[in-house]
């Protein structure tokens, strides 16, 4: 069996680089049966980074193969996923996507696998110590999006209830937050587990040098007022929260 990875980047220093490096130790190691197929996405990363994911096929386990692809400007990552997204299904029914700022616990992969969702995720922790829970319980319907499971049923689903999967003009800032209030409009439950993970979160701007981070967080604010144009209230209103868990939310 073959079990695809989305594994998306945009690095630029070597703290981004260090934890992207642990980022893939953490994905090899999934302890699911059969093949990891990594599609290593790279958008417009440094020459350094360039060079270590050059290496990745030397160097990786026998049961991993990789699919690696590089862009030479950072673009909205949203263009790469609906793309790769749509390549993906064509032949596989789920695949798991991933930042490079995150360390999972070895059974995520195969813990999700066990919960016939559309959308299934784990609980984000900020410390690299947590615990390994050997079977995930579910703890809500909120599905924070770092670490995710999609399955093919559910991308297609939105597509022709909506006519997209991911927003294209948005930067994965508040295009999570349109796509959990997408799901509630169109009926379609995800899940998340208590199964934890460490996630750095916002490394993609924080650990920048100030004129890239910037570059990032005025996009942000660009995803941020698109939302509220479009749902008439802002990411950080409670009425996002309530929307998003209203299985009658209709838009």
């Amino acid at each position: 069996m073959i079990h695809p990875i989305l594994f998306l980047m945009y690095i630029q220093v070597p703290e981004q680089l260090a934890l992207a490096k642990e980022t893939w130790a953490s994905l090899v190691a999934q302890d699911v049966e059969g093949e990891l197929l990594i599609y290593v996405l790279n958008n417009g990363s440094s020459a350094e980074t360039v060079a270590w994911l050059n290496s990745l096929p030397e160097t990786a386990p026998a049961h991993v193969k990789i699919h690696g692809v590089h862009y030479s400007a950072n673009i909205s990552p949203l263009l790469i996923v609906n793309k790769y997204l749509a390549e993906i299904f064509k032949e596989h029914d789920y695949v798991l996507s991933v930042p490079p700022d995150v360390i999972l616990p070895p059974n995520l992969y195969r813990e999700f696998l066990r919960w016939p969702r559309g959308i299934v995720t784990g609980s984000q922790v900020p410390n690299r110590d947590f615990p390994m829970f050997e079977e995930s319980h579910v703890v809500s319907e909120h599905t924070p999006m770092a670490v995710a499971l999609t399955r093919k049923w559910m991308h297609d689903a939105l597509l022709r209830l909506d006519g997209q999967f991911n927003e294209k003009e948005y930067f994965l800032y508040a295009s999570d937050c349109s796509m959990a209030l997408r799901l509630s409009m169109c009926g379609i439950r995800g899940v998340q587990l208590d199964l934890q993970y460490f996630h750095q979160a916002s490394s993609s701007w924080r650990l920048l040098p100030p004129e890239q981070g910037k570059i990032i967080t005025d996009r942000a604010d660009v995803d941020r007022a698109v939302f509220e144009r479009r749902w008439g209230f802002k990411v950080s209103d409670p009425a996002y929260m309530e929307a998003a868990m209203d299985i009658n939310f209709r838009g």
